[in-house]
């Protein structure tokens, strides 16, 4: 009786041990940019998705569980981060982070209601 008591409690707390936290739950990357949502893909940036234009720079982070709300806006990409077009496509962007890091995002919707820039 006291072994099953003793791996009951063990397993209780070890359940009780396994909490969420904000840094171990992953969320979706967001920008918003020219009145599009784009979320982050597990794509690399190849030789086919060739970086174009500036479009912007992150102007706002968002907390990673909230939707960013206007354009130049992200829930991952720190401020300052740059936004380019993808040559020949509006259906990606590529966002190079502080770190110079290039990501590659996809094209989930147009916003209709115009964003303030």
């Amino acid at each position: 009786m006291k072994k099953i008591f003793v791996i009951v409690f063990i397993g209780f707390l070890f359940e009780c041990s396994q909490t969420d936290t904000e840094d171990e739950v992953s969320h979706a990357m967001i920008v918003i940019v020219n009145n599009k949502e784009y979320s982050g893909t597990e794509a690399d940036v190849d030789a086919f998705k060739q970086q174009g234009e500036k479009m912007s720079t992150i102007l706002k982070k968002t907390k990673a569980y909230e939707m960013p709300q206007a354009n130049s806006q992200s829930n991952l990409f720190s401020v300052g981060s740059t936004i380019y077009s993808v040559k020949g496509t509006e259906d990606f962007i590529i966002v190079k982070d502080k770190e110079n890091k290039k990501w590659l995002l996809k094209k989930v919707r147009d916003i209709k209601n115009n964003l303030n820039q």
